[in-house]
């Protein structure tokens, strides 16, 4: 158990300036674990989507559901904000691509990306490709890893094979679900707002200012493609972070909930029984199991 709160990197183990905006980068498992005896603490990006490819070998993830091994031709998608760790065999060969959201959305065909990247949800997303997706997925990753190394044709080459890449990840959306039905409303602006602002801003007055529209229409397209109403995913971060600080932190329970604007400790954990049916100390416990 950690004595301090997950720490967030840009890149792991980097301790530079973030940067928000137009970023990319590409490496093999081994270059970034090997030096670190195969082992990355539970840690998250501030900013950077990652899509990790294990090849060959094995992997173990450590996040808020516990721990899970990773098998060879998984791809695990990790969203900003989400804590993540891994353990490697030594012999694991595999790539991670790190990316701003601007970077591949930044251009006429962004509102299709932008629904791809903005419907994956909170948490790390496993995703099994099968036969051909495989293949082309593997070959995409390989390409921008050369293409990475030699530097000469970077964003001509990058953006096509990412966008390729997450259509064959995320196959599973069809040509209705690629379709932004909502036409000024963006689901990943909305959870940026929510991630910046939910310790202090708890109603959806202020998001529907900052997003220019109603509170209703707010509402209306978070259920569309959330299932929940803009209250309900401001409630839910708060929830997120809450377990993410009682699970990767020893931190005591009131500390967290001053953290997370809660005044009075006592109402932090009536909250917190009330949306997971049990104690932040319960939940905590429950880890250590």
């Amino acid at each position: 158990m950690q004595t301090a709160p997950v720490p967030r990197y840009h890149l792991y183990g980097e301790n530079d300036q973030a940067d928000d905006f137009d970023f990319f980068h590409i490496e093999t498992i081994r270059a970034r674990s090997a030096p670190l005896g195969w082992s990355l603490d539970a840690h998250s990006h501030i900013h950077l989507f990652q899509c990790l490819m294990i090849t060959s070998g094995e992997g173990r993830l450590t996040d808020e559901t516990g721990e899970r091994r990773i098998a060879p031709d998984t791809v695990v998608f990790t969203p900003p904000g989400v804590v993540h760790g891994w353990e490697f065999t030594p012999d694991t060969q595999g790539y991670v691509v790190s990316f701003t959201h601007d970077y591949l959305t930044g251009s006429d065909d962004g509102r299709d990306l932008d629904r791809l990247l903005a419907g994956r949800g909170e948490s790390n997303q496993l995703i099994a490709p099968l036969g051909d997706d495989r293949l082309k997925i593997c070959r995409y990753l390989q390409e921008l890893s050369e293409e990475f190394e030699s530097g000469k044709r970077r964003r001509l080459v990058f953006r096509p094979l990412m966008t390729l890449m997450l259509a064959r990840m995320f196959a599973d959306i069809g040509e209705e679900g690629e379709v932004d039905a909502a036409p000024g409303f963006s689901l990943f602006r909305f959870r940026a707002l929510v991630d910046t602002h939910f310790r202090s801003e708890r109603t959806p007055e202020f998001y529907a200012v900052e997003m220019g529209m109603s509170v209703a229409r707010l509402n209306r397209y978070c259920r569309l493609f959330t299932d929940r109403t803009a209250t309900q995913s401001i409630r839910d971060r708060i929830v997120l972070e809450a377990k993410r600080q009682l699970a990767f932190s020893s931190v005591p329970v009131s500390e967290v909930a001053y953290d997370l604007g809660f005044d009075d400790p006592a109402y932090f954990s009536r909250v917190f029984r009330k949306e997971t049916g049990e104690s932040p100390q319960e939940f905590r416990n429950r880890q250590k199991t």
